[in-house]
């Protein structure tokens, strides 16, 4: 049975039941208190029941119990009101309401899975740089994060190449699956970066969570586009050189990974330096070093974020306002936080809320 599967039909199978529950109470002369409570004690025995199944079918998986409670949420519980709402006559008026309101977590639960995880926008920001010689565009391209290269990626990728960026720089995660799926689908991702590399001049990636060098370096092999494992690109954009080091994600040689980074910031005669990483974390191994910007991926906005409040979970270290993307500065360094274009997959829950996907235009501006 796939989690899929399970997690809907325990919510289903939920919503019906401690809806029934509520009206038969309703209906039998109990008043609202006793309805609700009801209702909560078979909510509450049945989520335990559906948690210890998604841990039989998924494991100790945090993604998966994650969408078993979001499916609780604009499921079971939209599902237990409506049939409370329509099961008992006459429903107290207080409780009425309440139920009501309930109703509107399953349209929100369309939204968030329907509408803003492919509500693409353009995250355009400035950069002022002292040291750069003239202005140029940099376009960043986070997070395809995808089973295949559909409408919705081509897309973005359209959209990117409109805005005319000098460079293309890619925070990895540009695919999400197993290897064997990988193994069939690869020809899709290797024209989508070809299209990249004929659409911009220059096109530099790095791995992340769930793509890997291998697989990057197989779907460039008849491009121009440059995967950094640990190594600085060079390239001149006008009149400004750019150093521009790439940090490889779980990469067997981490010394490999410290020496770039001390040739980053080492190194005389670039006007600009900049490290490419998935994480933001990046940001920590050049803390007081003369980095001219940092770009990321990886944290998708958090994919949720909170009015006031900004994203509960970032899976990430630097600060919740600069996980929720755009462009900060942190310990003296610009850092581009990209939302990303895809959403987390397998286990998790596909949705975004209060932080739509996004590629990034950065203007540098010499100043």
């Amino acid at each position: 049975m796939s989690l899929n599967f399970f997690t809907l039909a325990s919510s289903l199978l939920l919503g019906l039941t401690a809806g029934a529950g509520a009206a038969h109470s309703l209906r039998s002369g109990s008043n609202a208190w006793i309805a609700t409570l009801r209702a909560l004690a078979i909510g509450v025995t049945g989520t335990v029941i559906a948690m210890i199944g998604t841990v039989v079918i998924a494991g100790f998986d945090f993604f998966a119990l994650v969408h078993l409670i979001y499916l609780l949420s604009v499921v079971a519980i939209p599902v237990a009101a409506a049939v409370t709402l329509f099961g008992a006559t006459p429903v107290p008026k207080p409780l009425a309401v309440a139920l009501c309101a309930l109703l509107f977590l399953a349209p929100l639960g369309m939204y968030t899975t329907r509408v803003e995880p492919v509500w693409l926008r353009v995250d355009h920001v400035t950069l002022a740089a002292p040291n750069a010689k003239n202005t140029f565009r940099i376009g960043v391209l986070a997070d395809l994060q995808t089973t295949s290269i559909g409408g919705y990626e081509n897309n973005a990728i359209d959209e990117l190449i409109a805005h005319q960026p000098d460079i293309v720089l890619i925070p990895g995660d540009f695919w999400h699956m197993s290897p064997t799926e990988f193994d069939e689908r690869w020809p899709e991702f290797a024209a989508a970066m070809k299209r990249l590399d004929e659409g911009v001049p220059h096109v530099i990636a790095v791995n992340g969570n769930t793509d890997t060098v291998a697989g990057l370096v197989r779907i460039t092999g008849d491009t121009g586009v440059r995967v950094l494992d640990n190594r600085i690109a060079e390239i001149t954009i006008g009149e400004t050189s750019l150093q521009i080091a790439g940090i490889t994600l779980f990469g067997d040689d981490e010394f490999g990974a410290a020496r770039t980074i001390r040739q980053l910031t080492g190194q005389v005669g670039a006007d600009m330096r900049i490290l490419l990483g998935h994480q933001p974390d990046e940001i920590f191994r050049v803390r007081g070093t003369p980095v001219d910007l940092v770009v990321a991926g990886h944290t998708h906005g958090g994919q949720v974020s909170i009015p006031f409040f900004g994203p509960p979970l970032t899976l990430s270290d630097v600060p919740r306002t600069v996980g929720a993307g755009g462009l900060h500065e942190l310990f003296g360094s610009p850092i581009y936080v990209s939302t990303g274009v895809g959403r987390e997959r397998h286990h998790a829950p596909q949705i975004r809320l209060g932080a739509r996907p996004s590629i990034g235009i950065i203007d540098v501006v010499p100043t």
